[in-house]
This record gives structure tokens, C-alpha cells and sequence, in this order.
């Protein structure tokens, strides 16, 4: 499969070893004139923002404190501010400060992770979580209707809490308590009494009594949301911008691949259960990259290369998937 990584690298990467500077280590620095372009979701709402200081990031912090205290769910991640790659391990932070929110949330940007916040009312609590690849859990796609109420946390082997957490009601037997990225949603805001469809993955907790409840992974990368054709809209190295040209990459649901609408390059594609999308037509780390983001219309992924110096370099990409 080494032939098909050089067209790719020749429309892809062309200029990258040209835009990159050497590696230096992240660092928190107050530098207003550092521009960033950050990519989030406020509830079902995704944008995106080109920030020409920190002042403006430090109003965006701001305002993503408050939509949280307003019920809503807050993603964002941040393309070409940091330099180096994330650790691996998910950071988490609960606090009833909001500058104290704010500090970990530009931490976590300068490391490279894709952060989500929510807030409970009931104890005026953030709680937040980063990571540096989206959780992915295989196995197919279920959906499940039923109306959303909030219970009280499931005692567990990692002890008591008194929080209130959003659960699918089924039926009268089944309760499903929600989960996104390895964490337990939180009530917040008017969770309504209209039947809703939630889909994901059921999966059983044990509790510290022996019994078991049941959750609903809805944070599951899946397959079916990578399938699709992509144009590459952005590329960073290091921070940089890199320039880009007319790139594209499909994806089928049958595991193949093709670059720039042509199927004369084919390879395989696999999603890994480290949040990992593998394609022998993407080049470097043996063609395995992060995926920081993933939506109905946004891919973001990145990789980190060292060289023959040993000088580490951050990749990140992002693409815009195409509708036929």
C-alpha cells in the first residue's frame, strides 16, 4: 500500500515540512495578538470562530460559562493555537469557580484536546471533560424512544453522589442514564416530557450493592458518521496554517477509500476503538490520526510526526463533508 501514500502526500502535505517550525513546549502565555479559530457546539448549535486575541478568547470563555449555567451542553475545540500533542489520558474538572473553569479550559486548548462543559444547578457545579480522541464504542448503531427524566445518580463502585442525572424512560422497567464520553450527563436546563429517540449503546454498571442499572452511550463515533466524502478545508502544522489544495476524500460504508473522487487509488479505512480513523491514503503514523471532532458536517483529525532529529511535529486537519 506505500504507493498510495504519495499522491495523497503530494496534494495533501506539499507544503507541510515547508510551514513547519520545530517543536516547542506548550505553555500558557498572555500574548494578545494570538489568533486561534475555534470549533464548537452550544446544545444542537455548531459554529465556528476566528479569534484575533485573547481577548476575544477570553469573551468566548465567557460566554461558553454562561450558556453552560443556562442548561445548554458546551464542546469546543481549537484549530492551530496549540503546538504539541495531547496526552492520551481524559482531564476532568468539577468546580463551582468559573476562573477557575476558565484556567483549565485554556489549558486544555494549549494541550490540543477537544474540552466539554456542563453545569449543575442544583450544587451551581461546572463539570468538565477533555480529551485528546473522541471515545468510540463499536458494535451497532440502537436507538431507543421514551420520555427523559431525572433521577438520582446510581450508587457505584466509585461511591456515593447525590446528583441528578438524565435517564431514558422506556417503559415502566426500563430506565437508560445517559452518558457522553465516559461521563454522566447532568440535569440541567428544562428537560421537557415529549417521547424523544435517543440511539447509541446500552451498556450494564455494577453498583456497589451488587445490583446493575443500565446507561446509553450517546458519544459513540461510529462508522456510519465518517462514511460519506470529505474536502479538506484547513491544515495546520505546529500551529501554522498550511496552504491546502482541492482535496477529497471518500469514505464508503463497505470500509473503502478513494482520494479526489477517483477510484483509482483504493485503500481500506477502519475506525479504531481508541478514537483512531486509520487509511493507508492519509499520511504519516502509519496512517492513523485522531479524531479531535466529529459532526453531521465536521471532521477534524491529527497526528504527531517526529522526525529523523527527533523534533516532534502536531498535524491537524479538518474537513467538510461534501452532500451528493
Amino acid at each position: 500500500m506505500k504507493n498510495l501514500f504519495k499522491p495523497f502526500a503530494i496534494l495533501f502535505f506539499v507544503l507541510a515540512f515547508v510551514g513547519c517550525e520545530k517543536e516547542k513546549p506548550a505553555q500558557i502565555v498572555n500574548n494578545d495578538d494570538i489568533s486561534r479559530t475555534v470549533i464548537y457546539s452550544i446544545g444542537d448549535n455548531e459554529g465556528q470562530r476566528t479569534l484575533k486575541n485573547d481577548s476575544e478568547w477570553e469573551a468566548l470563555l465567557d460566554n461558553f460559562c454562561d450558556q453552560s449555567k443556562q442548561g445548554e451542553e458546551v464542546t469546543f475545540f481549537s484549530l492551530g493555537q496549540h503546538k504539541s500533542s495531547a496526552a492520551k489520558q481524559r482531564s476532568t474538572i468539577t468546580t463551582t469557580n468559573r476562573e477557575e473553569l476558565k484556567q483549565w479550559m485554556k489549558e486544555q486548548e494549549m494541550a490540543g484536546k477537544t474540552v466539554r462543559v456542563t453545569f449543575d444547578s442544583g450544587t451551581g457545579t461546572w463539570n468538565g471533560t477533555a480529551y485528546a480522541a473522541m471515545p468510540v464504542v463499536q458494535g451497532d448503531d440502537d436507538c431507543y424512544t421514551g420520555v427523559i427524566e431525572c433521577v438520582e445518580m446510581p450508587v457505584d463502585d466509585y461511591g456515593y453522589s447525590t446528583a441528578m442525572v438524565p435517564a431514558l424512560r422506556i417503559n415502566d422497567d426500563t430506565l437508560l442514564v445517559l452518558v457522553k464520553d465516559g461521563y454522566t450527563m447532568l440535569c440541567g436546563g428544562d428537560m421537557g416530557d415529549d417521547t424523544i429517540t435517543l440511539c447509541g449503546v446500552v451498556e450494564s454498571r455494577q453498583m456497589s450493592d451488587g445490583n446493575s442499572y443500565l446507561v446509553l452511550d450517546l458519544s459513540v463515533a461510529r462508522e456510519s458518521a465518517i462514511v460519506g466524502n470529505w474536502q479538506l478545508t484547513d491544515m495546520f502544522c505546529n500551529g501554522s496554517e498550511l496552504q491546502v489544495g482541492e482535496v477529497y476524500l471518500d469514505l464508503t460504508d463497505d470500509g473503502t477509500a478513494s482520494l479526489s473522487g477517483t477510484t483509482t487509488q483504493v485503500s481500506n479505512w477502519s475506525l479504531s476503538d481508541e478514537g483512531t480513523l486509520c487509511c493507508d491514503l492519509i499520511p504519516y503514523s502509519n496512517g492513523c490520526w485522531n479524531i479531535n471532532w466529529l459532526s453531521e458536517t465536521i471532521m477534524i483529525i491529527s497526528c504527531k510526526v517526529v522526525g529523523d532529529d527527533n523534533c516532534e511535529s502536531l498535524y491537524i486537519a479538518q474537513f467538510q463533508k461534501i452532500t451528493k
